[in-house]
């Protein structure tokens, strides 16, 4: 009798815990679910905006009007009239130009910094870092005006290189940062093997350093596409007049003002300017995020 009841309270205990963990189960369940559909929702609410004005694209002033969120696909041509009729083609060109040049002048500005700060270990290295990181705080509306007239005394007022020169020569920031600290963590053996082949501290650069570099040089490329292509307000002062060195953001805005009523055609317009931030992160995604996190590792 005693061992029969010594089972079963063992039974029975064993029933309580298997309940406990199914309990403990269902309510990670719930929870899953839960963020689950939250996610969804969130998701649901940043994507939506784009589908409207990708579906917004397709459609003329009345279609509008009569089913604004209908998915519809009619009016292709869109595309074609605000390329050639809003002159999109010329701001495209040039914000390709202006981005290429850009990202190239950033690449090259950045991993310089970053081997001077990160590999060369000069006395004043920390400061020199802290001076760049402090141009963070500066926005563009406060850099504005001493810009200008660097600009203008170098003769690029009213000129595309009005917009590359600031672009491209510009202080690393952040860059410089994930950069260097990427640099440090690079063995020294590395090298010092190349030092006693013969190899110059540019040699080193160049054929060591640099290639190495490509992870965080490629979320530095990520960043400054990204800006440069959206940027609007420095291309309005420094662009008055010179409509054939427009880039996009500034001709879509200047093309809403003239033709405020057609919405189709204007949605084409963002349409084309938001592809190639999708396509050009997308395309690096991968290096993106292996530069993150070789960046954010302290040496």
């Amino acid at each position: 009798m005693q061992e029969t009841g010594y089972i079963s309270r063992r039974v029975d205990r064993l029933r309580q815990r298997l309940a406990s963990m199914d309990r403990h189960k269902w309510i990670k369940f719930v929870f899953d679910v839960l963020i689950f559909i939250f996610m969804a929702l969130v998701t649901v609410a940043i994507l939506y905006p784009l589908l409207f004005v990708l579906t917004t694209s397709f459609k003329d002033y009345s279609e509008f009007l009569k089913f604004p969120f209908k998915i519809m696909f009619t009016h292709p041509e869109n595309y074609a009239t605000a390329w050639i009729k809003g002159r999109f083609s010329v701001y495209f060109l040039n914000s390709v130009f202006v981005a290429v040049c850009a990202v190239g002048g950033q690449m090259i500005m950045t991993a310089l910094a970053a081997f001077t700060i990160g590999r060369l270990e000069f006395k004043g290295a920390n400061v020199l870092l802290f001076v760049m990181l402090s141009t963070m705080f500066l926005t563009g509306e406060i850099t504005s005006i001493p810009m200008f007239i660097l600009i203008r005394e170098l003769g690029f007022y009213d000129t595309i290189m009005a917009l590359i020169f600031p672009a491209a020569f510009g202080a690393p920031g952040m860059g410089a940062l994930l950069a260097s600290n990427y640099v440090k963590n690079i063995p020294k053996e590395i090298h010092e093997a190349a030092v006693l082949d013969g190899a110059s501290i540019p040699q080193t650069f160049w054929y060591l350093d640099f290639p190495l570099m490509r992870p965080i040089l490629t979320l530095v490329a990520v960043m400054c596409f990204n800006g440069i292509w959206s940027d609007f307000m420095w291309p309005l002062v420094a662009l008055p007049t010179n409509r054939s060195a427009w880039t996009m953001p500034l001709g879509l805005i200047t093309f809403q003002s003239e033709n405020n009523a057609q919405y189709g055609i204007l949605c084409a317009g963002l349409v084309i300017l938001t592809l190639p931030i999708v396509v050009f992160y997308s395309f690096f995604s991968k290096y993106f995020i292996e530069g993150v996190a070789a960046g954010a590792v302290k040496g």
